[in-house]
Parts: structure tokens; C-alpha cells; sequence
């Protein structure tokens, strides 16, 4: 049994016709930090669980982003859970307290995260475990060569996996009303099951199950919470409770996908001993700060790096500060040219950090090319700056006009 304390979802700000849809900055793993920063953004928890099919890392993992994007120590434990909304109904159900269960989407069917961090049961809703049914009919597989191979047949999946794995569920008889429905359609669970007032989503969704968790308990619908993933259904049950949960829905009226090109040729190759260099202070948003001296002042220093004295001693030793993530234009100048391995127009901005003296040259995001104006206030966010020899490479970038999502409206 779990205990919800904090859900976050997140959307990306495009659409295509009535799609959402990611930016070509945008992946799995930028969608998750920015759910897991709202339902956590005081970065208190002590183990994350990151549910997807749709890891940008298959080999060599997508903890340390994940840690540094959520401004977690590197430390903390993460899990990378490969599934959909069976595993994350389980894993939510099943997390112990501090806990940040991340789901994430980024496929032609559904792009967009959602987070949910578990606490102590002092009256908060909670989550627990009903049943499970594990089955195989592997209708979607990925192997070993990598590929994506669908086998569609909607009536063998509902006809046989569905039906099959529903007859198995060990539920109460009098325990039927559902307060969120996930993977499959509410037609298809029969009559064994009430579905009159659940929060539906049938496409294959992850994130989908914490935003149903999320208008559930806004509306304070306790009962069952299904989640369906090809033939496998995990059910567990939501109380209410009697303390709402801070719910932040970082989700902006989207706009349409700007049309972006792509020019020919080889774009710069990654370089992993730079990579590893800049990593910590470039993913934990930190800037160097040195001890006054003879020529040396406190004034942060971004990107962190040595410094000298007045005796031209070179300076190594400093501590690492977080640096503010939100701030406002001081200049900005749109790039109309198309380059190798980056979108085209695009543009960049020399944005002012708040409450704070550095100033950093950042692309701009969540906007199209040219619509920033210098003063726009905004906030920092990750995303993927590009992909190097098929490695995905990820800084900050700055959105006009977003507000963090410490200071959007709870619910």
C-alpha cells in the first residue's frame, strides 16, 4: 500500500492536427524530469522509478540525466521499469515512502509524463494492491536486433488477452466500481465491472494512468484503478483519504509544431571525455563560486572553471551553487540557417538569471523561432540539445513565458 503525497504530468506544448505531440528537443527522458520536477520539486526523494517503452538509452542507462534533471544527488537509487500502465498501476501500489514513480510516453500514440511521489499514510489517498494477471500475447515485441515488429489484431487482443486475463483477476464480488481506466476501453471489461464515472484512457499510455490518478482525486473518486498492457492487467484500489494531494499539471496550451529543416552533412561528433567533464555542472544547473581574494571575487562563475589571482596563481578550489531556473531575456537573435543535427530556424538567447548576477547564452524552446522578445521572463528546462553519434546530448534551454512548476496553481 502506497501513499500519494504529490502527482505531477506533464505535456509537451505542440500539437499536430489534435496529437499532442514531443519538439524535436524533447524525448522520454526530458518529459520525465519535467512530471517528476512537478510532483517533486523540492527534490526530497529517496529512490525513483522511471516506467517506459520509450528509453533513449537501451544500453548504458538514463539514471544520472534522470538524477541531475530532478536535482537529485547521484546517490539515490533509480530503477528503469520497461512497461505501460500494468507496471505503473504495480509500481505506484508497491512504493515505499519517497518515492518517485515517473511514467513516460514518447511514440506516435501518446507523448507526455507523469509522476507521482509516495509518503507516510497520515490520511493522504491511498494506492493499494488488488490483483494481477500476467499473460503473454506479444501483439507489440522488440528483440534483440532492436526493431519495433507489430502483430495487429484488435479482436485477438480483446477476444483472447483481454477477456482471458479478466476472467483470471481475483477481485471481490461487490468491490466493481473503477475510478481509472487505462489500456483498455470501458466496453470491454463486461459487465463484471462499473465504469460509469471512471477517468478512460484506452491507447497504449503509461503516463496516462497518473493523469487518470490525478483527475480522480480531484474529483474524489475513490475505487479500483485498472491498467491493462497487451494481455497483463494489474488492479489495485485508490482511497481518497481525508488530506488532498498536491496535484501541478505542467501542461500549456498547445500550438502547433513549427516546420523546421534539417541540413545535410555530418553535424559535430560526440566527444565522451568532454561529455564526462562537463556533465555534473552542466545537468545540475550549478555555477562555481571561489573564496575572495586578491583579484578573485564570490561572483558565481557559469560555466564552472578555474580562475587566477592577482599573482596569476591559477585557482582550482571552489564550491558548486545551484543556479536559479527562471530569468528573462537580455538579448536574443534567431538563427534562419539550416546546419547539420539541428532544426533550423531556431533561436538563441542570452538570458539573466533572477536573483542572481550570470547570465547564460541558451537556446530557446516551447516557442517558435523569433517569437521571443528581449525582457520575456520564462524558466529553464532540460531538453535534448542534439544527438551526437547516436547519443542523446542534453543541456538547458530556456522557455518565454513558462512558469515553474513550483509556482503553478495546485489543485
Amino acid at each position: 500500500m502506497a501513499a500519494i503525497s504529490a502527482v505531477g504530468t506533464y505535456l509537451p506544448p505542440w500539437i499536430v492536427g489534435k496529437r499532442r505531440v514531443a519538439g524535436p528537443d524533447e524525448d522520454a527522458l526530458t518529459m520525465a524530469v519535467a512530471a517528476g520536477r512537478a510532483a517533486d520539486a523540492s527534490a526530497t526523494a529517496s529512490r525513483v522509478v522511471l516506467v517506459s517503452r520509450d528509453f533513449p538509452l537501451l544500453e548504458g542507462g538514463n539514471a544520472a540525466v534522470l538524477l541531475a534533471g530532478l536535482s537529485l544527488s547521484p546517490a539515490t537509487a533509480v530503477a528503469e521499469v520497461l512497461g505501460g500502465a500494468a507496471a505503473v498501476v504495480d509500481q505506484i501500489a508497491l512504493a515505499e515512502p519517497g518515492t518517485l514513480v515517473i511514467a513516460a510516453d514518447h511514440n506516435d500514440r501518446s507523448c507526455g509524463a507523469g509522476a507521482v511521489l509516495t509518503g507516510s499514510s497520515d490520511g493522504t489517498p491511498q494506492l493499494s494492491p488488488v490483483s494481477r494477471n500476467a499473460r503473454s500475447l506479444p501483439l507489440t515485441a522488440r528483440g534483440a536486433d532492436g526493431r519495433r515488429h507489430e502483430y495487429v489484431d484488435p479482436r485477438l487482443l480483446r477476444e483472447v488477452g483481454m477477456s482471458q486475463t479478466l476472467a483470471r483477476l481475483e477481485v471481490a464480488g461487490d468491490d466493481t466500481a473503477v475510478s481509472v481506466l487505462a489500456g483498455v476501453g470501458a466496453a470491454q471489461l463486461g459487465d463484471r465491472f462499473d465504469t460509469a464515472a471512471a477517468a478512460a484512457d484506452s491507447t497504449e499510455s503509461a503516463a496516462a494512468v497518473i493523469r487518470l490518478l490525478a483527475q480522480a482525486l480531484e474529483s474524489d473518486h475513490s475505487g479500483l484503478v485498472i491498467g491493462f498492457d497487451q494481455s497483463t492487467a494489474v488492479v489495485a484500489r485508490l482511497d481518497v483519504g481525508t488530506v488532498s494531494a498536491r496535484i501541478t499539471r505542467d501542461e500549456t496550451d498547445p500550438a502547433e509544431l513549427p516546420k523546421t529543416k534539417v541540413a545535410d552533412g555530418n553535424g559535430i561528433p560526440i566527444s565522451l571525455p568532454a561529455y564526462s567533464r562537463a556533465f555534473e555542472p552542466k545537468l545540475y544547473w550549478e555555477a562555481a563560486v571561489f573564496e575572495e581574494g586578491k583579484g578573485v571575487d564570490s561572483t558565481p562563475v557559469f560555466p564552472p572553471r578555474m580562475r587566477t589571482d592577482d599573482a596569476g596563481t591559477l585557482l582550482s578550489d571552489h564550491t558548486r551553487v545551484p543556479l536559479p531556473r527562471s530569468g528573462s531575456v537580455y538579448t536574443v537573435s534567431t538563427v534562419r540557417i539550416p546546419v547539420p543535427d539541428l532544426p533550423s530556424p531556431y533561436s538563441l538567447a542570452i538570458v539573466a538569471l533572477d536573483d542572481s548576477p550570470v547570465r547564460v547564452l541558451l537556446k530557446v524552446t516551447g516557442v517558435p523561432a523569433g517569437e521571443v522578445e528581449i525582457g520575456q521572463s520564462g524558466a529553464v528546462v532540460l531538453r535534448r540539445i542534439a544527438l551526437r553519434s547516436g547519443i542523446p546530448d542534453y543541456g538547458y534551454m530556456f522557455w518565454p513565458g513558462k512558469v515553474l512548476a513550483t509556482q503553478e496553481v495546485l489543485a
